[in-house]
């Protein structure tokens, strides 16, 4: 594999009400909405005018991030490849509760010492987040294909810049990565470049809902 196309899924009705822990919840209102379903539809088009093109694709399990990869890239679900590695961050029971239902240090350590974050039993640390990312990143070095689509997560997408070393774990949270923001990743020298992006907005109040 050279070129990896990493996208955000659409924007979701948990997207739009904003302040809730979304994370792997797969329910109807973690779908997306008639928005996110013309968000992808322009992914596709810019995808297009850009000249981009790839031979797999790749997605998250949940819903959102399967019905973004089809829409964007015109193929059936069947031929879309799943991977466990590209769900967005396990929350555990906080899942679809309001940000204020954390303990406020472990809020704080969350947005602001991602690296050292461990939530408790039953919900993911930062670092088994970017681990099972990294994971991904390095098997696709191996694959046979040119170039995938990967659609997938914003907390994903971040632990993806942070094994570039595009981001650090002090502002994760804070980078932009809106609904159909994408990221071009090439393989260069043996390791994996940011060669191009578009995050769709200047910053993600939301960052926290996946």
């Amino acid at each position: 594999m050279h070129r990896l196309y990493f996208l955000r899924h659409g924007e979701t009705s948990i997207n739009v009400e904003g302040g809730r822990f979304q994370g792997q919840i797969d329910t109807p209102e973690a779908g997306l909405t008639e928005n996110g379903m013309e968000q992808a539809r322009q992914a596709r088009r810019e995808f297009a005018r850009l000249g981009f093109s790839y031979e797999l694709v790749y997605s998250s399990p949940l819903n959102r991030a399967v019905r973004t990869a089809v829409l964007v890239s015109g193929r059936p679900q069947s031929e879309i490849i799943l991977d466990s590695r590209l769900l967005e961050m396990n929350f555990g029971p906080l899942e679809g509760m309001t940000w204020d239902h954390m303990d406020p240090s472990k809020y704080r350590a969350m947005m602001e010492d991602f690296g050292h974050y461990y939530p408790g039993p039953g919900m993911e640390s930062g670092v088994q987040l970017l681990a099972r990312v990294s994971s991904f990143l390095e098997d696709m070095k191996q694959q046979s294909a040119e170039s995938a689509l990967v659609s997938t997560h914003g907390g994903t997408i971040r632990a993806m810049l942070t094994h570039l070393h595009q981001i650090d774990y002090r502002s994760f949270w804070k980078n932009p990565v809106g609904n159909c923001a994408w990221f071009e990743l090439t393989l260069e020298d043996g390791q994996w470049v940011l060669t191009g992006q578009d995050t769709k907005k200047e910053r993600d109040p939301e960052a926290l809902e996946g």
